[in-house]
């Protein structure tokens, strides 16, 4: 058994909570008791493992942007930009709109 391992739930595998308050930790799933001394002064290490992104080069970057509108890009004046909308203030409010031009990138949003 690591270190590691003794953060764990030997029960349910649950995370332990890590709020320790006595001698013993309860699991929060199972509440199966663990001795408070085989977790204090323990040591936690984790490895983060990003994967790597493929691209289809089949797919067209704009088509993958989302739906177009007519609106013109205050930046380059391209005509066409594509937007997205999102309910960021209250439910009785407008959503907010964004905006992404496909030639340059530029971003603006709008409160509808």
């Amino acid at each position: 058994m690591t270190d590691n391992d003794k953060l764990f739930c030997a029960r349910c595998d649950a995370i332990l909570p890590l709020n320790i308050t006595g001698t013993v930790i309860v699991c929060q799933m199972c509440a199966l008791d663990h001795s408070v001394r085989d977790i204090v002064g323990k040591e936690l290490t984790t490895t983060v493992i990003f994967n790597i992104r493929h691209r289809d080069e089949e797919v067209d970057e704009e088509e993958n942007m989302g739906p177009m509108t007519d609106r013109r890009c205050p930046n380059c004046d391209h005509e066409g930009m594509t937007y997205t909308t999102r309910q960021l203030r209250g439910a009785d409010e407008g959503q907010t709109v964004f905006y992404l031009c496909p030639r340059c990138k530029y971003q603006d949003n709008e409160n509808s």
